[in-house]
């Protein structure tokens, strides 16, 4: 809302009004500043920053279109503000006028300033009320961003302080992590705590057709192409004043790069078709489970966009790199699936719940979230999720889980064991091939050299 306080502007040629309006027992509705009219310049505004704007338009019937600058300008200023028009002498026009420029209540004209002040101290009564509901609401929000973002693991901790610093902030940022770590609820967060007017506004780059990924971003007009029979508003217009979420990013034509870099750089574009520019503050957050610098170099994806992307970088953990979530996570994707398929299921066996802790997991979070759904199916009322209801690429574990339960240390220590038994497997199957091992566990060429190392593994 800009600077603490309630702050309250009149404009007008009159502050005796004014302070006959607001005596001392109204005084405390609000800190009160009096713009002379003709004489004050509309970048004042900048300076009051106004909670509430009255306009007096006694004695100024011939300014009419000068006043609804005034109400523009307050609107940019203060777009949560609100704008009250006092009119002597109008006409309708100029109702419908000043209401289309963003007023809130007109008051007309009134021989009882009692009348009035009552009118005034209601329409501020009622924007206090509505702040304060949106203030709650917001604060709510905050508490509530990281929910779904469920770990206590140093990797969790410092990704949800990297989120908490870069959100304020007007800086692209370019999200890292492999398929299924949660990248879009990264996004998320990251809107919600940016306090941004617009919406969050996701778009599946994989998914854009080259042929059409200008319409699909920037929107076109009637009769711009054979099938466009009705203008289409694009992501990027629809993303105003919020934020637009690329996804898999890495996944764009070279067109489609070159088109997107001129609208970041410039923050405008035209409509195909169009032929007014069309300015958008909008704040580009993407995503990539790819090698972007890899595609730099290879001359797929060009340098510079590359840059205006990551303004920021954040890196969401593989599931398999924070084994300790696991229970909690499970437990919490076991209540929500278990609501929605409205059974009562009493939680996991130990055995389940050290195999769920076992796997590698190389789809992450959301191949388990799919593994849950799958079994609070198969579950029987009243009882615990056993084993036997796990897929068979779980199950397979039985075998190792003996072995590592019997084991010191802590859970991390226990299955970096199954680890390096997946590694092996997976090294086997391919015949010592490394990059088609690597990618058969989900991992880069270069974690799988780590792995094998930490573990000996020849």
């Amino acid at each position: 809302m800009g600077p603490k306080g309630y702050r309250i502007c009149w404009l007008g040629n009159d502050e005796d009004r004014m302070c006959r309006l607001f005596d001392d027992s109204h005084r405390s509705l609000g800190e009160l500043f009096f713009l002379a009219y003709p004489g004050a310049e509309r970048r004042s505004l900048k300076q009051v920053h106004p909670s509430l704007f009255l306009i007096d338009t006694e004695g100024l019937d011939g300014h009419r279109k000068e006043l609804l600058r005034w109400i523009a300008a307050s609107r940019e200023v203060s777009p949560r503000g609100r704008v009250v028009l006092m009119l002597h002498n109008g006409s309708n026009r100029f109702v419908s006028d000043a209401l289309a420029s963003g007023t809130d209540w007109v008051f007309h004209k009134t021989d009882h300033e009692a009348a009035l002040r009552f009118c005034i101290r209601t329409a501020i009564l009622q924007h206090k009320a509505e702040r304060e509901v949106f203030l709650s609401r917001r604060e709510g929000l905050r508490k509530n961003v990281f929910e779904d973002m469920i770990g206590r693991t140093t990797v969790m901790k410092d990704l949800v302080s990297l989120i908490r610093k870069c959100s304020p902030s007007q800086a692209n940022v370019l999200i890292r992590g492999e398929s299924g770590t949660g990248k879009e609820l990264v996004a998320g967060a990251i809107h919600k705590q940016s306090g941004r007017r617009g919406d969050l506004v996701i778009v599946n780059c994989a998914a854009l057709l080259d042929n059409l990924h200008q319409s699909e971003l920037f929107g076109h007009e009637k009769g711009a192409f054979t099938d466009a029979k009705v203008r289409r508003v694009g992501y990027f217009e629809a993303a105003r004043d919020g934020t637009l979420f690329l996804d898999e990013i890495g996944d764009i034509s070279a067109s489609t790069q070159t088109a997107l870099l001129r609208v970041i750089e410039g923050k405008e574009f035209f409509r195909v078709g169009g032929s007014e520019p069309i300015r958008v503050n909008v704040r580009v957050v993407s995503a990539t489970n790819r090698n972007l610098e890899g595609r730099v170099q290879r001359g797929e994806f060009r340098e510079d966009l590359y840059y205006r992307l990551n303004g920021f970088c954040l890196t969401v953990p593989p599931l398999r790199d924070r084994k300790e979530d696991i229970p909690l996570i499970a437990e919490s994707f076991l209540g929500r699936c278990a609501l929605r398929e409205r059974k009562r299921v009493m939680g996991f066996t130990p055995e389940a719940m050290d195999l769920l802790c076992c796997y590698h997991w190389p789809g992450n979070v959301r191949e388990m979230e799919n593994e849950i759904q799958r079994v609070v199916i198969h579950a029987e009322q009243e009882r615990l999720i056993s084993s036997d209801l796990l897929s068979p690429s779980i199950n397979v574990l039985k075998t190792l889980v003996p072995a590592t339960a019997s084991a010191k240390g802590s859970l991390k220590t226990r299955t970096q064991q199954v680890e390096a038994f997946f590694i092996k497997e997976a090294l086997k199957i391919h015949y010592g091939n490394r990059t088609r091992a690597a990618e058969h566990l989900g991992i880069s060429r270069e974690g799988l050299h780590k792995k094998m190392a930490r573990y000996h593994i020849r």
